[in-house]
């Protein structure tokens, strides 16, 4: 009964979900250097967390459209980034 006990604490341990962040999930996709600026690119052209809002709030590109409607999104990912 214990080793069953044993095993089950240990599966449960590493079976904890790994869970992503709003930038790697929702931002990292496109903004990887190639499609669109890495964070690393952007934290140093924005240098804060309120330009790095206001330009993805202001930003034309088509693509950022679903992301523009989602303000508590945009600051989620600012706080990733502006850590």
């Amino acid at each position: 009964m214990r080793k069953v006990l044993v095993a089950l604490t240990v599966a449960a341990a590493f079976s904890a979900p790994a869970v992503a962040g709003v930038w790697e999930s929702n931002c990292a996709g496109c903004h990887n250097g190639a499609l669109a600026p890495s964070a690393d690119a952007l934290k140093s052209k924005l240098k804060t967390k309120q330009k790095f809002i206001e330009a993805a709030k202001n930003s034309p590109n088509p693509m950022m459209m679903g992301v523009k409607s989602n303000p508590q999104l945009i600051k989620q990912a600012a706080d990733e980034i502006f850590k």
